[in-house]
């Protein structure tokens, strides 16, 4: 019996330390969408999952015992628009979940350094660095080309307040 009670309090406190944002919702029906998938759903945290038009699937996950980082993952065609859909991917990622780029220079440095890579059929991840870190979000980016796709991983970390 007390190691029960032991367990729920333990598991009382873990829930506790997280923000609960189990009415949250990233919107994606919004972002022009489709066959939107939620999956994760729990007050530990959330997690959505759509698809564009031309064939682009992303997954936009916040865990909320870690409140200040966004994961957005994409995986998409490759072809000549890996870069344009890369920055749209982040136009859309400060809609869902304001996450601004704040250095346009450090950030179109490193989309032409990740245009560069994925042309050679290399992978991009700056060596682990934010591709933009001088503003309010720091933003990390790996991208790689993947048969025949190209799938990245996009992070945003909110400074504390």
């Amino acid at each position: 019996m007390i190691p029960a009670i032991a367990l729920a309090a333990m598991t009382t406190l873990s829930v506790d330390s997280c923000i609960d944002h189990t009415s949250y919702t990233f919107n994606l029906s919004e972002r022009r969408l489709r066959d939107i998938e939620i999956l994760r759903d729990e007050t530990g945290g959330r997690s959505e999952r759509g698809v564009y038009p031309d064939g682009t699937v992303i997954t936009v996950s916040a865990d909320y015992c870690r409140e200040r980082e966004i994961d957005l993952t994409m995986d998409a065609p490759a072809d000549a628009q890996n870069i344009m859909r890369l920055r749209q991917i982040f136009g859309q990622l400060d809609r869902i979940v304001s996450c601004p780029v704040s250095d346009w220079t450090r950030f179109d440095a490193a989309m032409d350094s990740a245009g560069t890579a994925l042309e050679a059929g290399n992978r991009y991840d700056n060596d682990g660095a934010p591709i933009d870190g001088d503003g309010s979000n720091a933003i990390y980016m790996s991208i790689a080309p993947i048969e025949g796709r190209i799938e990245a991983q996009i992070r945003c970390v909110r400074p504390a307040d």
